[in-house]
């Protein structure tokens, strides 16, 4: 059975991009954030590694950040996983909501075109 690949845009490999996965706990009124290893990156989504196993189908909020000290905060929901020596590799799929639809997606397209290292 050949190999074909299922994604149909290109995935970059994005050095200058930092993720921090931001958690709330409803119980002490708390929230904090967990900084997440990126594998690759595009407008529509992401993979990532962190020692946390996340569900797929689970929702995450992130921060994006860049070099250029833009940021975007975006709800994603994990389309795969898979178990790695360094603890979970998890895909990633951007959510686009509220009322900055438009802003938050121009800004992922922004970030996606300063790179050119396909994957």
């Amino acid at each position: 059975m050949p190999n074909t690949e299922r994604r149909t845009h290109h995935r970059y490999i994005a050095p200058s991009l930092s993720v921090l996965l931001n958690t709330s706990d409803d119980k002490s009124n708390s929230s904090s954030s967990i900084q997440l290893t990126m594998i690759d990156f595009n407008c529509l989504g992401m993979a990532v590694e962190s020692h946390k196993s996340f569900k797929v189908g689970e929702e995450l909020q992130l921060t994006i950040s860049d070099d250029y000290d833009r940021s975007v905060d975006v709800d994603c929901f994990v389309c795969n996983r898979a178990k790695t020596e360094g603890g979970y590799r998890s895909g990633l799929y951007f959510m686009h909501q509220g009322e900055d639809i438009v802003a938050s997606r121009q800004l992922l397209m922004s970030m996606e075109q300063q790179f050119d290292e396909v994957v």
